[in-house]
């Protein structure tokens, strides 16, 4: 009995000895699986910690996946659903991954899809600075330079860093010109006109804008709009001498018109004073029957606003509209209910029935409002920052 015994743990021990060494061996010849770093995770009930995978590259990886499916809306989606989670590295590591297969996109001249996705993207990230450039690169690509400038424009104003900043304003002077160069090549002076009327509202404080609009005048033989332009820049320490000297040619080839004096003597147009505040301006305002106010120049604006502690305060008159519209802001766009003045002044300037967005600025804001484009736009303007005035002239 004791052999048999010891005879079959002798042969348990063999069976067990044989089956470790060919598991052993076949698992020496797999490959290593991949090392994936993880997070650290909660303790188990069991003390043990569990290994979590990092839901920015899961999130990140299906993205991925519908980026390459063209499945732009869904990418989105889950670009969206990042930020309402406040998932800070999904939202990172999504917003790479869309720029990325966006710049792709570009590269391959598949401008269609690439327009779709950054347009999509820009629905919920409008304030994307390399974003708004790449769309600007699309627009040109689709040799639709008015759209593609404003975009460099609107990308400008979002910018804060000095060589993002000197980047895009590196784009813009060569997009400009190029197309000037383009229309010119055309003879389409109509065409060239309205690009420096767009400009000269797009970068009032550029003088340069004012003297190639004034040669667009000209050449359209409307000698009193160029007038108009050159005295706006007539001071500027850049273009003023050459301003000043075509004012004085334009009075001798044209002697009924009221004298602009000599090349050295144009006559100065009455300023504004400006007030700086970081790299905006403020300029007093008085509405028809209020106080004066402190408004923030805004040409990216359409519509003036005022706060509503300013309405409530100053004892300013209003009639309410009935209508709302909407307004892009720090924290996204914000529906606001649009009132009418019966007149808005700045300086001796006035613009009557002026439609105005009631809008919660910040409390950081530190103004009463924004002067937009209704008021701006009615007249020709010139921020001079060597001086620190606006300077308005009737169109």
């Amino acid at each position: 009995m004791r052999k048999i015994t010891l005879g079959l743990l002798i042969l348990v021990g063999w069976g067990l000895g044989w089956l470790t060494a060919h598991y052993l061996m076949d698992a020496a010849q797999q490959p290593a699986p991949p090392a994936v770093s993880v997070a650290p995770g909660p303790a188990s009930p069991e003390g043990k910690t569990v290994a979590v995978v990092p839901a920015a590259r899961v999130a990140g990886s299906e993205t991925a996946t519908l980026l390459q499916r063209n499945d732009f809306a869904a990418a989105l989606e889950r670009y969206e659903s990042s930020q309402l989670q406040a998932d800070e590295a999904a939202v990172a590591d999504a917003r790479a991954r869309i720029l990325a297969h966006a710049r792709r996109l570009i590269d391959e001249r598949r401008f269609g899809l690439a327009e779709e996705l950054l347009q999509r993207f820009l629905v919920a990230a409008y304030r994307d600075v390399d974003a708004r450039v790449l769309l600007a690169e699309v627009l040109q690509g689709q040799q639709e330079f008015p759209a593609a400038i404003d975009q460099l424009y609107e990308a400008r104003g979002y910018a804060w860093r000095p060589p993002m900043l000197q980047h895009i304003t590196g784009r813009i002077r060569a997009m400009v010109a190029e197309q000037a160069k383009s229309l010119q090549r055309n003879d389409d002076q109509t065409a060239l006109l309205g690009l420096y009327q767009h400009l000269v509202e797009l970068e009032p404080d550029h003088a340069p804008w004012f003297m190639e609009l004034a040669a667009a005048q000209l050449a359209l033989d409307d000698v009193e709009a160029a007038r108009s332009s050159l005295l706006l820049v007539a001071q500027d320490p850049g273009v003023g001498a050459r301003a000043r000297a075509m004012l004085a040619e334009l009075s001798v080839a044209f002697t009924g018109m009221p004298g602009a004096g000599s090349g050295e003597s144009a006559p100065d147009v009455a300023g504004i004073p400006l007030t700086r505040s970081g790299n905006h301006y403020l300029v007093d305002a008085r509405p028809g029957d209020g106080r004066s106010i402190q408004l923030l120049i805004d040409t990216g604006a359409s519509l003036t606003i005022f706060t509503p502690d300013v309405l409530a305060q100053r004892g300013i008159r209003y009639q309410d509209t009935g209508r709302t519209a909407v307004f892009n802001t720090a924290n996204g766009p914000v529906r606001a209910p649009v009132y009418r003045l019966d007149s808005l002044a700045v300086g001796n300037w006035h613009v009557r029935q002026l439609d105005i967005g009631v809008l919660d600025l910040g409390g950081g804001a530190g103004v009463d409002g924004l002067l937009g484009m209704n008021f701006l736009g009615k007249f020709e303007f010139f921020i001079d920052q060597s001086r620190a005035l606006l300077r308005l002239s009737a169109e």
